[in-house]
């Protein structure tokens, strides 16, 4: 078996991350907020989504981090996602996983951030065909997942996996149906054992991966 690398990431479930309370509480989503725009953003067009009047869509000019924040004299965010490029999950591509993925729950930002997160999915999707899940994930975050591995497996040209990495060369294993993700997988890749659970993945690809 290969050494267990700290880098390496995987589905280990924790309580609500840090970034929620600092985006959720409005002075401090203000604040979070304008030091991301001060860090330098860019107007972004997401294939798929009309930015909604009284909102902007914004991309980080070093890349990875995409907001949709309120178009006021002090602009609030609500919604975020932060990518981190992996190049260790399948061997000479390289992936990308979502580090960082938050909604708001205010009512008057429904319409703004409905289906928000399964656009950048698929986008991200077209733009690295690996997206692999985050080493650590909330509920919420188990329950997207779940959402996008039903999505993936019912739709053309998508294919999920398992990516173990308590074995040697860390095998991926092929999904068949839902079925079998739920009966044998799921438990099998959440949990909170750090010594198993932190260890395995999920990989949704548009190419066949072996």
């Amino acid at each position: 078996m290969q050494p267990y690398l700290k880098q390496q990431k995987m589905p280990l479930l924790i309580p609500s991350a840090g970034f929620d309370a600092k985006l959720s509480i409005t002075d401090k989503n203000v604040d979070h907020t304008q030091a991301f725009i001060s860090s330098g953003v860019k107007d972004f067009s997401l294939p798929g989504f009309v930015t909604p009047h009284g909102y902007r869509l914004l991309v980080s000019v070093k890349g990875g981090q995409y907001r949709l924040v309120t178009a006021s004299a002090t602009p609030e965010t609500v919604y975020a996602v932060k990518l981190e490029l992996l190049d260790h999950i399948v061997p000479t591509r390289k992936t990308c996983t979502q580090i960082l993925v938050w909604r708001t729950v205010q009512p008057q930002h429904d319409r703004a951030v409905s289906g928000l997160p399964q656009e950048f999915f698929r986008y991200f999707l077209t733009q690295y065909s690996i997206v692999v899940s985050d080493s650590e994930q909330t509920g919420d975050g188990r329950r997207f997942w779940e959402r996008m591995i039903a999505w993936a497996i019912q739709s053309e040209g998508y294919h999920v996996y398992v990516s173990d990495g308590t074995q040697e060369d860390r095998p991926l294993t092929f999904m068949q149906n839902w079925d079998e993700f739920y009966g044998t997988w799921a438990d099998f890749c959440w949990g909170y054992d750090k010594e198993s659970h932190v260890h395995r993945l999920f990989v949704i690809s548009t190419e066949r991966l072996h």
